[in-house]
């Protein structure tokens, strides 16, 4: 594998503070199928993607100040299907997030329940 993992999940915060959630996708796809080879000691954790995320969704105006109007922002979101921008993202970051759980031997996704939502089988 050429490019690491946390140079991946770099570029990838980086296109969301930008707002470009389709190429974010597209990193975060490839970080589901890098999880293999995601370390422990790596300097990022998915978990930092979490206000840059946020940050997308105020920009496209969605409420996301606290966590009920982050819910339903989500549902709004998850309502939009497959195609919408924002749902084709969130359930990239979804599957990456399973992935990665799955490569710590962790019963479910670790870093974003809310987005448990959006975890349907990437075909």
């Amino acid at each position: 594998m050429g490019t690491r993992w946390p140079d991946l999940l770099g570029e990838a915060i980086r296109l969301l503070f930008s707002g470009e959630a389709g190429r974010a996708r597209i990193l975060f796809d490839q970080l589901r199928s890098a999880a293999d080879t995601y370390e422990s000691g790596d300097r990022c954790s998915l978990s930092s993607l979490w206000e840059p995320f946020l940050y997308l969704l105020r920009r496209r105006g969605y409420f996301v100040s606290g966590p009920a109007e982050t819910r339903n922002s989500l549902h709004e979101i998850l309502e939009m299907g497959p195609g919408f921008d924002l749902y084709d993202l969130a359930a990239a970051v979804a599957h990456c997030d399973r992935a990665l759980a799955r490569r710590l031997n962790a019963p479910s996704s670790r870093a974003f329940p809310e987005l448990t939502p959006f975890n349907v089988d990437p075909g």
